[in-house]
Parts: structure tokens; sequence; C-alpha cells
């Protein structure tokens, strides 16, 4: 009886190494899907209960489930915890859409599940209908590179409104990594709120109160920035903690965007978490497990990505 107990426990054994273990042999993160934030992740001072209301309401189950059928079935390797992610992220670039200008895809994770829904044509379109009162259309941004101070305002406007996640800086590639237009943050001081919002945002009856309260905080912290630099011509921050409510790193965006944009990165980097996710272990708000899953490299401008966070949109596939 022992020995047959042995034989058990010694295949139960076998089978967790094989479905924990992976490659050369590290532990290997699995994602969780119970794990994703409510309400898409927004930050609780964020006036924007309406927008997200119209967006759900414009996505009905029937639709995202043959998109979610269509696309594991196309990519037998992702979990279906690990598509709950990727809606997510791309609920959030939909959310973007209805404030933004111009929001540019920066991550080929979220493009893809993003090309599947253009599939359903029907469907996909009643949906832009019901949420922007508009075609969302697609575009392919050829450009090898990225914008970077298109990238540097999605990051802004991005932390004002969402928990930033573990998996949200894989998705997504480092985050604050570039400066914000110095030039425009020039012209702040002397634009009305109207200016100001016709020239960073779309304005919209059902976004009002949404851009009202990024423009509020676009001001706030160019000012704060302008104190700061009073007391402390370098800049003194507090490090925030790892993932969660990552706003406060948009102030020393902002600094040093406005004061020393040709150096942002050498100051900026000291406080901004370049591929933070890589080599983090234990089980997080994201995953379970440790070690790291993917391959990082250097692409070029001083900072590790992350082989799946480097978009194969290159700058951005625009909308």
């Amino acid at each position: 009886m022992l020995g047959i107990f042995l034989a058990i426990a010694a295949g139960a054994g076998v089978l967790f190494a094989i479905a924990y273990f992976s490659g050369n042999g590290s532990k290997k993160k699995v994602l969780l899907k119970e794990n994703i934030p409510g309400r898409l992740g927004l930050l609780d001072d964020v006036p924007a209960s309406a927008i997200l209301n119209k967006l759900e309401n414009a996505l009905p189950y029937e639709y995202i489930n043959q998109v979610k059928l269509r696309y594991l079935s196309d990519h037998p390797q992702i979990s279906d915890d690990e598509f709950e992610w990727r809606l997510l992220e791309l609920k959030r670039y939909f959310f973007l859409n209805s404030v933004m200008k111009s929001t540019p895809m920066f991550s080929s994770e979220v493009d893809e599940v993003w090309h599947e829904m253009l599939i359903f044509t029907k469907q996909y379109e009643s949906f832009s209908e019901k949420y922007l009162g508009r075609m969302l259309h697609h575009t392919p941004n050829l450009e090898p590179e990225p914008a970077p101070q298109q990238r540097a305002f999605f990051d802004w406007v991005f932390a004002q409104l969402f928990e930033i996640t573990e998996y949200t800086w894989q998705t997504w590639g480092d985050f604050f990594h570039y400066p914000l237009d110095q030039q425009v943050l020039q012209k702040i001081g002397s634009l009305s709120d109207d200016e100001l919002k016709r020239q960073f945002f779309k304005v919209t009856e059902d976004n009002q109160e949404l851009v009202d309260y990024l423009t509020k905080q676009l001001r706030s912290q160019l000012r704060k920035a302008q104190e700061i630099y009073h007391v402390d011509r370098k800049g003194s921050f507090e490090r925030p903690g790892l993932f969660g409510d990552l706003s406060g790193l948009s102030l020393v965006m902002v600094f040093y965007s406005y004061y020393y944009f040709d150096e942002y990165w050498d100051h900026a980097q000291a406080y901004a978490y370049s591929h933070q996710a890589h080599g983090t272990s234990g089980c997080s708000a994201v995953f379970c497990g440790s070690g790291d899953t993917h391959d990082s490299h250097n692409d070029g401008s001083g900072h590790s990505c992350s082989s799946s966070s480097c978009s194969s949109c290159g700058g951005g596939c625009s909308s």
C-alpha cells in the first residue's frame, strides 16, 4: 500500500513539475483572470462612469464571446485567462479613444484582439456607432519606431485614468520612458481652459467632466513641477509602489520634460521602472508563480523591453 501511495505521489509530482516549470527550469507565472481589476481598473477619483457604462453596453456578451472563441482557436498557446487580460487592455484603449485626439496602438498583443473584432464587421460597426457615434477605424502605422511624444502623452493620460498592473507594463511596453513635448508644456500657461481642451482632447457631451478632470490634472502637475524646481532644481520625488496607482510618476514626467527635455531619461529613470516586470517573483495582483515568462532584449534606446511588449505596430497603429 505504501509503495502504491509513493508511486501516485511521484506521478503527481511529475505532473506538477510539467505544469509549473518551463524552458530552462525556471518557474513560470500563470495569469489569473479573477485578478482583473473591476471597472477597467479606473482610479477612484476619475469621473468616468458614463463613458464606462457606454463602452460596456456597446460590447454585448454574444459579440465578445464570438471574438474570444475565434481568437483562442487561432491562438491555442493563449489561455482563456490571458485573453481576458488582453481584452481588458483593449477596452482601456477604446476608452482612451473617447477622450484623446490621437490614440496610437503600442501593443501587438492588444492589437491582435482588435483585429479579431474587426472580422465581425457588422458587430464591430454597431459597437463603434453605439460607443463613439462613428466608425472607429484601424489604420496601421508603418513607422518602425515609436513616436516619442505621442507615446509620452499616451502614458500620461493612461496614468491619470487606470491602475497600471504588471501585465499592463508587459503588454504596452515601458511607461514614462519618453518626455512630453517641452514646447507644448511651455504653452500651457498661456492657453485658456477651452483652448487647452481643444488642443489635447476630444470634447463631447459624454466626456466633458472627464476632459475637465484631465485638464486640471495637467495644469496642477505643471504648477507643482514649477514649485519643486524653485526648491530643488534637480527635483526630488518619492518612488511609488511597483504597480497600481502610478499617477505620481506623471509628475516626474512633467518635471523632467519641462526642465530637462534633452536629458529626460538620465533623470527620470531613477523613478520610472524600466521593464520592471522582468524577473519579478511570487504571487502578484496579476500572476501567481515566480520567475520571468518573457525573454528581454535591448531595443537600442537604452532600455530593455520584453519580446511580447515590443509592438509589431512600431510607432503605433492609429485609430
